[in-house]
């Protein structure tokens, strides 16, 4: 209903701010790690929202990027994970590391955040593993192929997940190929190999 609202900052504090636009004040619920982005009071400000509905209340959450906001709907996607703990997830670990941790099912980092037992930790990894974009996860892992192999690394995943194969999977058997056979490889050859490993 609302994808973003600009306001002078009015109210700040680590899990809710207000906003004032044109004299009416906005009250949103926001992660730590948006509260860390914010600027000082009475400057101006614009975040992405998300408006949940329920029976008994209306929410309006703030978000400074939209890989927070993305990552917030996919949590609260999942049964038992409410608005709530899906805050207290984005306010207790990275984007990334978060990402990192659902495809890796690392219930180690999931169990550690308030609210997250080890039952929810592995509903939400059987859930979400194949849901989660993982660029970022890309970004922190690529490093070491320098950009000769993150472009093979690329073409050879859009290769294998058009040919139907899962996402996780293709980056796995991809990466691994590469680290074989070295960055200067192409991209037939890769997928040939890449066929012959998945």
């Amino acid at each position: 209903m609302f994808h973003y609202i600009q306001g002078a900052l009015s109210i700040k504090q680590p899990t809710q701010i207000v906003l004032d636009v044109q004299g009416v004040g906005y009250e949103l619920s926001i992660p730590i790690s948006t509260y860390q982005k914010l600027p000082d009071l009475n400057q101006q400000v614009k975040l992405l929202t998300h408006f949940h509905i329920r029976e008994d209340a209306q929410q309006l959450f703030g978000f400074y990027t939209e890989a927070e906001r993305t990552l917030f709907r996919v949590l609260t996607s999942v049964s038992g994970i409410g608005p709530k703990v899906g805050l207290a997830m984005l306010s207790s670990v990275e984007v990334s590391d978060i990402k990192m941790a659902i495809v890796g099912g690392d219930l180690t980092v999931l169990t550690a955040i308030p609210g997250i037992g080890k039952k929810t930790a592995e509903r939400i990894v059987v859930e979400l593993k194949e849901k989660i974009v993982v660029d970022e996860i890309d970004k922190k892992n690529r490093a070491a192929l320098g950009s000769d192999g993150d472009e093979a690394l690329s073409l050879g995943v859009a290769a294998l997940t058009q040919l139907g194969y899962k996402k996780v999977d293709a980056d796995k058997v991809i990466r691994k190929v590469i680290e074989k056979e070295g960055t200067d490889i192409s991209v037939e050859l890769l997928l040939k190999e890449s066929l012959k490993n998945i």
